[in-house]
């Protein structure tokens, strides 16, 4: 039963998506727009409000974000779907789907106001999803020159830093400093 109202969400809005047409750039598409915006809002809150993964709520709504990135590529509303979207299939294990993403906004919606965190998730899918450590150490260290007073270019900074080390050597540091910070507060 769930499915089943997942998926007549889905084909409602992708029926809806697909007759909007244009970008909201177009005054006549305004209203439409925010209608589609108000129906993935919907879509979001559904599967949001459900306790677990719901996969295939998940890729419906991927699918949605991605429709609405086709048919309106250069709404204000576009690089924040894609960029949820890239978020999306990085969960659902599609860490290079997410890359692809990524890079489209880096390339598409350069004054975007997440651009500096879209750069560092990036870094972080590469790092953490592909196990690519040049390419991470390269990607992290772009975040860096480009955003040297961004909250994330310290952590890209850390990031790199973890990078010398293997999975079990990061997991003794972080023992480690969790006994270090538990005998301090013991101290106290």
């Amino acid at each position: 039963m769930r499915t089943t109202l997942n998926c007549m969400a889905v084909l409602i809005a992708l029926a809806f998506l697909s007759a909007c047409g244009g970008s909201s750039t177009d005054k006549t598409d305004t209203n439409a727009d925010g209608v589609a915006a108000e129906r993935i809002r919907a879509m979001e809150d559904s599967l949001y409000a459900k306790p677990g993964v719901d996969r295939k709520g998940a890729q419906a709504l991927l699918d949605v974000y991605l429709l609405y990135a086709k048919v309106h590529p250069l709404d204000s509303l576009t690089p924040e779907y894609l960029f949820r979207a890239a978020g999306m299939k990085s969960s659902l294990g599609d860490p290079q789907g997410s890359i692809v993403l990524y890079d489209r906004i880096i390339r598409d919606f350069r004054s975007w106001r997440k651009i500096p965190d879209t750069y560092y998730l990036k870094a972080f899918t590469i790092d953490n999803g592909l196990h690519q450590r040049g390419e991470a150490e390269r990607a992290y260290t772009e975040v860096i020159n480009r955003f040297p007073d961004h909250r994330f270019a310290k952590d890209a900074e850390q990031m790199i830093e973890n990078l010398k080390y293997t999975d079990e050597e990061l997991m003794q540091r972080f023992e480690a400093m969790n006994a270090d910070s538990l005998a301090a507060q013991a101290a106290k």
